[in-house]
């Protein structure tokens, strides 16, 4: 049976981090926002978004961040800050034709972290220091996490495996990650291909 929907928008971010316990989890900032638009019926890669992001509240990134997703203190430090990064990903979906209808898309994830998390943290940030941030944006959160495939959940379930992270699940289906684990937009291209395999094995990605 072929899914309702037509698009998958696969994202993976990476935000500022540091070891266990030395970093406040309440000020992480995503500092990559790496997202790729697949359309089902044509069974390829229609649009992709990617983009680094500056981090305010911490902006020196710490050692075991530049290490863990190999992005670079000068890679943020030319980036702007995550504000008119979000609003130009907004216009990207938006020419991306997913606007017209929201019901024929879903966002992939490795897990609920990205938009149960850290983008409701981020944006409270953002509201925190920028009065004039659209109200709107809680409302896109609401429906983006009501359109989420968690592609672990979905993974553990269509094969009644264990694995739940993205290389674990790609060695079980017998593939190997391909770029740099933690870099989000490779991250988003490994979690297309476990996608990509899981349909052929007969999944059907559904919300």
């Amino acid at each position: 049976m072929p899914s309702k929907l037509r698009y998958l928008s696969i994202l993976d971010y990476e935000a500022t981090c540091g070891e266990e316990g030395k970093f406040p989890r309440d000020q992480m900032e995503i500092t990559e926002f790496p997202t790729i638009v697949y359309d089902l019926q044509a069974e390829k890669e229609v649009g992709r978004f990617h983009e680094y992001v500056r981090p305010v509240i911490r902006p020196q990134l710490t050692e075991f961040c530049v290490k863990l997703t190999g992005i670079t203190q000068a890679k943020v430090d030319n980036a702007e800050p995550f504000l008119p990064v979000w609003d130009r990903f907004k216009g990207f979906l938006k020419s991306q034709n997913l606007w017209d209808d929201p019901s024929s898309y879903a966002f992939v994830t490795c897990g609920e972290w990205d938009f149960h998390t850290m983008l409701p943290r981020q944006l409270s940030h953002i509201n925190s220091t920028n009065p004039s941030a659209s109200s709107d944006d809680r409302l896109l959160v609401t429906h983006f996490q009501q359109r989420l495939i968690s592609i672990d959940v979905a993974f553990k379930g269509y094969y009644g495996s264990k694995a739940d992270e993205i290389k674990p699940m790609l060695g079980e289906l017998g593939m190997d990650f391909v770029g740099r684990l933690h870099s989000g937009i490779d991250d988003c291209e490994n979690i297309l291909r476990i996608v990509k395999r899981m349909m052929d094995d007969g999944w059907v990605p559904e919300v």
